[in-house]
């Protein structure tokens, strides 16, 4: 009798769209649950159990970057238990604050609040970085939301849980003995897992594959302070053990934080165990662990990225099994470190496969951290590992006291390069007497595998980043819906390619390949197209606007500022190109010409029917269009990638392009692109 007259009574308050006070176990009711206020839970010792419920925010039928409100609050509560049921369409949709010893099992957190991503396909914006730095008035949850957040509490277990499709899964802020076990936090456009203050945890048999930003295969590759798990400000000895981190903008992302940086030059994200996870297919790094000792990282996967670990200014850290396979700049790259050890770990086809270096870093020296610290690059143990069709096996700059004892080298380029003073480097075949390899227990109660099977779709090419966020590359999808491209436009198709069929109007060649849809341009001008993809029992609509044109397309480095002088020097190098889409990022057009204090210009002649067109750019730095001698786009200052357009009526007939551009430092891109109006 009691436990329906709660059923009642909370039904009462459902319809009413006020979140109740739970004090006694309850057993939700059937059915969707709406709610303006939080239910809140004002009992220890209780249950609550919602598998039956599926409750939604105030704002759940809008898009995901007006979602409000909290779902669920447990404040100063001990002993209670969460089971089951779905929350989404709220800013955080479980808050636990101030509690022990809470039980969040099998509840779906999927499809809360996640920002709207203002990049595209052709252009990073720089407002879509993340700034995990601040977090002290819990500005992650507030700003970022959650699926679920623990604050300032311990020995809280998080097992079986889904969180998919928004910012963040899970958060832990000021949060010790936390046991986050076999929960699926996937697909997510910020961070998996964050861990902020918070030490002694474990985190195992999680997946946290495809939590990314900040991508556009081929055209820029930034992340955004993504990441699969997060773990940032005074987290020391949690476990970070068997799990998949995949396609992340890192897949694990450590740093001491402000307080050891900028304030006391202490403390840090310290003797923290990451064994056997599978953090591959990062954009930026596969694991980032900085300003920090005594770490350990064992048997990890560190595959296809930019850096397999980047470890800044990190001591005493054991890097010990790892697999670093094609990594495009460096297996393991440590900058201005001293006392680490890498032993036993696999390089396979890396291009530096270990690089230490220091350099007159001159602000971070002299932080708080620098000036606390002898931030010399020395004191390495290299041993024992293997080298296979890495093209530098080892790379030392500026560094002393490195031992390269007992490792295998096979078709490496070069096996040591030093650069600078490098001071008493050995080297020999042997390996030292003491080396043993450390031993760990590999075996946890487990639910499911946790890794990426045999045959799933993984690789860069599979990272996809809409407005919203990473899609799923096992779904049906067309991707972009719309493009503007030079010579060719490409769609990226993800599901049953058996069941994949065109249907397109326009002067375009259709080609259907192992990377997706091609339309390619016919002759020389503008053709758009438009139609539809049938794929996996739907139709996705498509469109774009294939250019084609040949450009004479000079570049030269400058010593006279352009915003001052502009001319085209006798010494400029030329060459012609089809398409006036240069995505530079750090680098430039040669190594004649530089990658910074460069200048560009770019002339052609389009055949175009008489109409209303819309010219676009995007820039690093200065930019100026004219199109028959009349500028329709300047910018001629020094900014970051930014896009400009402009519309403009045109005769039927021939009309001149004149694009010029300067670089002065850092990123650098020029794009330019046209496209009728309709």
């Amino acid at each position: 009798m009691l436990r329906c007259t709660l059923i009642l009574l909370f039904a009462t308050a459902a319809a009413r769209a006020e979140g109740p006070s739970i004090a006694v176990d309850t057993e939700f009711p059937e059915g969707v649950l709406q709610l303006r206020d939080p239910i809140r839970v004002v009992s220890d010792g209780i249950t609550l159990d919602f598998s039956k419920a599926d409750v939604r925010g105030p704002k759940a039928a809008g898009d995901p970057d007006g979602f409000e409100g909290i779902g669920l609050i447990l404040e100063g509560r001990k002993n209670v238990t969460i089971r089951a049921g779905s929350f989404r369409g709220f800013r955080c949709a479980i808050l636990v604050r101030d509690c022990e010893n809470v039980v969040i099992e099998g509840v779906d957190v999927s499809g809360n609040f996640r920002q709207r991503l203002r990049s595209t396909p052709e252009r990073e914006v720089a407002a879509d970085w993340l700034r995990p730095h601040d977090n002290d008035q819990q500005e992650w949850r507030k700003k970022y939301g959650a699926g679920i957040c623990i604050e300032n509490s311990k020995a809280c277990t998080v097992s079986e849980c889904v969180g998919r499709r928004q910012q963040n899964g899970l958060i832990l802020d000021r949060c010790t003995g936390t046991r986050v076990l076999d929960n699926d936090f996937s697909f997510n456009s910020g961070w998996g897992i964050a861990l902020w203050r918070s030490s002694n945890n474990l985190v195992s048999q999680n997946k946290c594959d495809w939590c990314v930003r900040g991508y556009s295969h081929g055209v820029y590759d930034r992340g955004q302070d993504s990441a699969g798990i997060l773990m940032f400000e005074q987290c020391s000895d949690n476990v970070i053990f068997r799990n998949s981190a995949t396609h992340s903008g890192d897949g694990f992302f450590l740093y001491a934080g402000e307080e050891t940086l900028k304030k006391t030059g202490r403390g840090g994200c310290n003797d923290n165990l990451v064994a056997y996870n599978d953090f591959s297919h990062a954009v930026a790094n596969a694991i980032e662990a900085t300003f920090s000792s005594g770490n350990r990282f064992l048997g990890n996967r560190c595959d296809d990225s930019n850096y397999g670990v980047w470890a800044g200014y990190s001591y005493g850290t054991l890097i010990e099994g790892n697999t670093f396979t094609r990594n495009r700049i460096a297996g393991v790259a440590i900058e201005h470190g001293s006392k680490n050890r890498i032993v036993f770990n696999t390089f396979l086809e890396n291009a530096d496969a270990i690089r230490l270096w220091w350099d007159d870093d001159k602000e971070l020296l002299a932080s708080k951290f620098g000036q606390a610290r002898d931030c010399k690059s020395r004191d390495y143990a290299i041993a024992g590992n293997s080298f296979e069709g890495d093209k530098v096996g080892v790379r030392l700059i500026e560094s002393s006291g490195v031992a390269i004892l007992g490792n295998h080298f096979e078709d490496v380029g070069e096996l040591l390069v030093t650069q600078g003073k490098c001071e008493s480097v050995t080297r020999s075949e042997d390996p030292p007497a003491d080396l043993n390899g450390t031993k760990i227990e590999r075996k946890l109660p487990t639910h499911r595998d946790v890794f990426l099977p045999a045959g799933h779709p993984r690789g860069m090419r599979t990272i996809v980043v809409d407005q919203w966020g990473p899609l799923d590359p096992t779904k049906p999808h067309v991707f972009p819906r719309h493009v503007v491209a030079w010579e060719t436009c490409r769609f990226q198709v993800f599901g049953d390619r058996e069941s994949l069929k065109v249907e397109v109007e326009g002067a375009v060649l259709v080609v259907i390949g192992d990377s997706g849809i091609e339309f390619t341009a016919q002759g020389e001008g503008v053709h758009p197209f438009r139609g539809k993809v049938k794929l996996g029992g739907r139709e996705f609509p498509i469109e774009g606007v294939v250019l084609k044109a040949e450009w004479t397309v000079q570049h030269w480095p400058w010593s006279v500022d352009p915003r001052k002088e502009w001319a085209v020097p006798a010494t400029a190098v030329s060459h012609r190109t089809g398409r006036l889409d240069f995505a530079w990022g750090s680098g430039g057009p040669s190594k004649a010409v530089g990658r910074d204090r460069f200048a560009t210009r770019a002339v052609t002649k389009m055949k175009l029917p008489k109409g209303r067109y819309a010219v676009r750019t995007v820039s690093d730095d200065g930019v100026r269009v004219k199109v028959d001698g009349k500028v329709v786009i300047e910018d001629w200052t020094w900014h970051a990638p930014k896009e400009h357009r402009a519309e403009i009526e045109l005769a039927s007939g021939e009309h001149e392009i004149v694009v010029e551009h300067f670089e002065i430092d850092g990123h650098a891109v020029l794009q330019f692109d046209l496209r009728p109006v309709r």
